[in-house]
């Protein structure tokens, strides 16, 4: 297994050298060398492998209070120093920054992280004959559960990741990451009847990866979710499976905790730090550290160490999360959150562990007497930031459960509600799911709702 750190740092250093040369006050470097194998399954065969190696470089430059960014996928020392040059064009014309201070100062790196745990070299090494084995596999399994399974969709993939982040005030940071991924949409048949199943899983080790138990379960649901019927709009009690919780938790955290938009007055929970806003049975951190996550990371984007951060506490909100502006503005210190993820740069909780509980999906659904059983969302998007209002349509397994027991599949269903409302009351908490995910989800159980209010359906 190859280990490009050396080099990955030398590359940061040399943007570092010319942007000192061409004038610079600050600048830094954040260099993220990704290796990826990719199989992909369609209509339940192999159609596509490939195999991509990127390279991507972020300049940020500083004059003073002006900034200058570039980012782009050339590598050689030619193209970088003209990059650095562009960069500081930028900064020349851009207008000051007045909430700029500084880039972050060196910090020393958690020393009980283990580094090297975040690499597996079988991963790293995953072959295209490897990764066809466990695409036959799930596709096999899906269709020996049911006659009516038509097409097994999704992928078998591979990543490696490198990152290097050096500053011009002595931050200098590198990790390595692998991952192996499934993730399938299995599609079944019944006349004019069609349903679809999804299930995902996501390890450091591809051989932990659940293929084949991602696949029956996804299997199952499609073929169980035959003989749909359509649900009228309405407040009902709502069962959300793992995938499904973690979507909503995660606009919970963007829309939430993040300090930049409670500095902007763009965040939901703005003055209410301190607040009992959500239910006391849900405890909520988030932490890169640990090393149960499949994502576990030892630095943000700017370089600056991670740390655990609780989020909420029986339901109190209790802390935000920042970036080195974001906390000099408010005179605190940096959390190690910053993020240049889509948008603006800003402070994300991107790594969310919620405290477990001891609910089976069986038993949630046994204390049911009117309510949705959902599998995970799609397209959810803020209908009102400020109010954190969100929205999605269900997806790829819904039912309708009454009195204790599963009654039939349901067409899919649009909901919009407040996150403040629909989790300000939890009635049962899950066990963390057997598969994993990759961030910005981390560890998230199952929930069970006592109201959740659907707006619409495909009926519609």
């Amino acid at each position: 297994m190859k280990q490009n750190k050396d080099l990955l740092l030398a590359k940061a250093g040399l943007v570092l050298k010319e942007a000192e040369a061409q004038g610079a006050s600050q600048a830094q470097a954040a260099i993220t060398l990704t290796e990826m194998g990719l199989t992909r399954l369609a209509n339940s065969i192999i159609d596509q492998n490939v195999s991509e190696r990127h390279a991507k470089v972020r300049i940020l430059v500083y004059f003073g209070q002006k900034s200058g960014s570039v980012e782009f996928e050339v590598f050689e020392d030619s193209d970088i120093k003209k990059a650095v040059t562009q960069a500081i064009s930028l900064a020349k014309i851009s207008p000051d920054n007045k909430d700029f201070r500084s880039l972050p100062t060196k910090k020393a790196y958690p020393s009980s992280f283990d580094v090297d745990g975040l690499v597996c070299e079988e991963t790293y090494n995953t072959s295209p004959e490897l990764r066809a084995e466990y695409a036959t596999l799930a596709i096999d399994t899906a269709h020996d559960i049911d006659k009516r399974i038509v097409a097994v969709a999704g992928i078998v993939q591979n990543i490696s990741t490198e990152r290097a982040i050096a500053n011009s005030l002595g931050v200098e940071g590198y990790e390595m990451q692998t991952t192996a991924i499934t993730d399938l949409t299995i599609m079944a048949q019944d006349g004019s009847e069609e349903t679809a199943g999804w299930c995902s899983d996501a390890r450091r080790d591809v051989r932990d990866l659940r293929v084949e138990d991602v696949a029956r379960v996804a299997a199952q649901k499609a073929s169980d979710g035959f003989g749909m019927k359509d649900l009228a709009p309405g407040e009902y009690e709502v069962i959300l499976e793992p995938a499904a919780a973690a979507g909503l938790l995660l606009y919970t955290s963007i829309l939430g905790f993040g300090a930049r938009r409670h500095q902007e007055f763009m965040s939901f929970l703005r003055d209410r730090i301190g607040e009992q806003v959500f239910s006391e049975k849900l405890t909520m951190s988030d932490n890169a550290l640990d090393q149960r996550l499949v994502g576990a990371s030892m630095f943000d984007d700017e370089g600056v160490p991670h740390q655990k951060v609780d989020l909420i506490d029986n339901g109190v909100v209790k802390n935000l999360v920042y970036d080195t502006m974001t906390a000099t503005k408010d005179g605190v210190e940096s959390t190690g959150n910053h993020a240049k993820w889509w948008g603006p740069a800003e402070p994300i909780a991107r790594h969310i562990v919620v405290d477990e509980g001891k609910s089976s999906i069986e038993d949630m659904v046994s204390e049911t007497k009117k309510g949705v059983l959902v599998t995970h969302f799609h397209y959810m998007n803020p209908v009102n930031p400020t109010q954190g209002v969100l929205t999605a349509l269900t997806r790829d397994g819904t039912w309708y459960v009454e009195d204790g027991e599963v009654k039939h599949p349901l067409r899919t269903l649009r909901f919009t509600d407040a996150i403040s409302r629909f989790f300000k009351d939890i009635e049962l908490i899950g066990k963390y799911f057997e598969f994993l995910s990759r961030p910005p989800i981390g560890l998230v159980p199952g929930l069970k709702l006592p109201s959740f209010r659907f707006s619409g359906s495909s009926k519609e």
